[in-house]
């Protein structure tokens, strides 16, 4: 395991087994989640038992109860006939993030896609956990990734969609970061070292596609384009994980490839967070994220990006029933992951709105601070097929 997801993973440990601060919108929060819980229905009535043991006298929905009160931020609204895109790192991260989304374009006679960068196979601990034994295998690991793709086609199903809906790039995970900081060309490709592949492996894949950072690109931008999305969300760079926060680069690069060739864009550009210190159950990271760049550490883009509006999308308790149940279709996740699952159902989901700006710099800042060379910038096919 890379040092980067050794770091995360003993940060979520922290995190998550520290004393809960005690600022009045921790306290709503917790007691708001406190006696929720994955595996029990939500429903108009639970929620309005909870607000009361919380010393609120009427249901979420109703009393208009934000989650997110300590921060500014506008209100999203969803026009009829939306077509909506959605990019997560991983199987799980869309009902994490956009579950609500899913649920209220759907409503509104719209389209959604999502597409799942990896398979999520990469995950040691828990594949040690299933196959019951310290040593694991690569087909293990592959077995695992194939069960984390039929959970996400359940997940999504919960939400209203069709399995086609759902489009997996197969891209490795615990290795999007490598792609983009070591092996952006298709010449030397990177191998994973869990399934021990060095391209996806789907049906009617292109030969030329590759475990490289330009095969990404092309592929996003592949997608976007098949779908004509009107919006796009994507993980915000500043997330801790280095799947998601690169992936949310990569999404920003073919976005901007697209506007450079095409000047086209969708009409709005959101991100989202997972992986962020007390996101979103306090109000910490809303205190540090304007400070910080990509991968909520590092300076690139931190000035690009401090700006950023928020706007958050308040749920009924019946899209908030849909996102419990979609997560709970990640079975395998469960053991490890329910109490973490539980900290996003809450009556809102939290999106940050890009501008074109932002869209354009943010790429560009950080391919600067990796020093891609224009030598190998090129279409993967372009490199493949020669001159």
């Amino acid at each position: 395991m890379k040092l980067t997801s050794v770091l995360l993973l003993l940060f979520t440990v922290i995190v998550f087994s520290r004393p809960v601060s005690c600022s009045a919108e921790d306290v709503a929060a917790e007691q708001y989640l406190q006696n929720m819980s994955i595996f029990s229905r939500v429903s108009a009535n639970s929620i309005k038992d909870m607000m009361q043991q919380a010393q609120h006298s009427a249901p979420a929905a109703a009393s208009g109860y934000d989650p997110f009160s300590y921060i500014r931020h506008g209100q999203l609204s969803v026009p009829p006939g939306t077509r909506l895109m959605i990019f997560v790192p991983h199987p799980d991260d869309e009902s994490i993030a956009a579950s609500g989304l899913i649920q209220r374009v759907l409503e509104g006679e719209g389209k959604v896609r999502v597409v799942f960068v990896t398979n999520g196979d990469g995950y040691t601990y828990a594949v040690r956990l299933r196959v019951k034994n310290a040593r694991v295998s690569a087909k293990d690991f592959i077995e695992y990734g194939k069960k984390r793709q039929e959970e996400a086609v359940q997940a999504i199903c919960e939400l209203g969609l069709q399995p086609e809906d759902a489009v997996f790039l197969g891209f490795p995970d615990d290795g999007i970061d490598d792609l983009w900081e070591s092996y952006w060309s298709n010449l030397q490709p990177f191998i994973s070292p869990h399934t021990l592949f060095d391209r996806p492996h789907r049906k009617g894949l292109k030969r030329w596609v590759k475990y490289s950072g330009v095969s990404l690109r092309d592929e996003i931008e592949r997608v976007i384009k098949e779908f004509s999305p009107d919006w796009v969300v994507l993980p915000d760079p500043r997330d801790y994980h280095p799947d998601h926060a690169t992936a949310g680069v990569f999404v920003l690069d073919a976005l901007e490839t697209l506007y450079s060739n095409e000047d086209t864009l969708p009409a709005k550009v959101l991100t989202y967070l997972v992986h962020y210190k007390d996101y979103p159950i306090a109000g910490t990271w809303s205190k540090e994220i304007s400070s910080t760049g990509v991968g909520g550490c590092c300076k690139v883009s931190g000035k690009t990006l401090a700006d950023t509006n928020w706007l958050t999308l308040p749920l009924s308790p019946e899209e908030v029933e849909g996102k419990r149940r979609a997560l709970l279709s990640h079975a395998s996740q469960l053991q490890m992951l329910q109490w973490f699952f539980r900290n996003f159902l809450l009556p809102s989901e939290m999106y940050g709105c890009l501008t074109l700006t932002q869209v354009i710099t943010v790429p560009q800042e950080y391919a600067a601070y990796y020093k891609h060379l224009d030598s190998v910038d090129e279409p993967a096919a372009r490199i493949e097929s020669g001159p």
